[in-house]
């Protein structure tokens, strides 16, 4: 459960590509502003326009802190796992309930580790409205997901699992 684009090379090429496309046509509104300005048009921005290349530039940061962040979770969940991990739904017979690492406070550290990567990812992508849909549809998609590996994780391991769900929370310790 990565981006799109880190399974396919022309999913990747188009997001590149697109980027690319976006900060051109803001460095051209920025070249043309700029010539503007020596023309003797006066600034009166008042320093906004720092302030707001700052920020966006510390949100683009704190995306990619978050993606790597999410990453390193995920990964050290499936490691936590090792042969147990699968990206489907199933259960190897003898499968233990796994109650280490990640696992001692979180259900599904993998997920909410694949959450906090795509977080990362709206935020850096600095549109509300990304973020927001990106979000949204993950969210929802994991949801189900939970249910249904849960569903199956109760009808495999019985009673061991149901004492797991009641000791821990879904996706954030003591939260959720």
């Amino acid at each position: 459960m990565q981006p799109l684009f880190t399974h396919n090379r022309l999913y990747l090429g188009i997001w590149l590509a697109s980027l690319l496309i976006w900060r051109v046509l803001e460095a051209s509104v920025d070249i043309r502003t700029f010539k503007r300005l020596r023309a003797g048009i006066q600034r009166q921005d008042k320093g906004s326009h720092v302030v707001l290349l700052v920020l966006v530039v510390f949100g683009v940061l704190l995306g990619l802190l978050l993606i790597y962040a999410g990453m390193a979770l995920r990964f050290y969940a499936i490691a936590v796992l090792g042969a147990f991990f699968t990206t489907t739904v199933a259960i190897a017979p003898e499968q233990p309930v796994i109650e280490t690492g990640p696992y001692r406070l979180i259900r599904h550290p993998s997920y909410t580790g694949f959450l906090i990567t795509l977080l990362g990812l709206g935020l850096s992508l600095t549109n509300w409205l990304s973020l927001l849909v990106i979000m949204g549809c993950a969210l929802l998609g994991v949801s189900y997901r939970i249910h249904v590996e849960e569903h199956v994780l109760q009808a495999q391991l019985g009673q061991r699992y149901q004492e797991y769900m009641r000791r821990t929370k879904r996706l954030i310790p003591f939260v959720l």
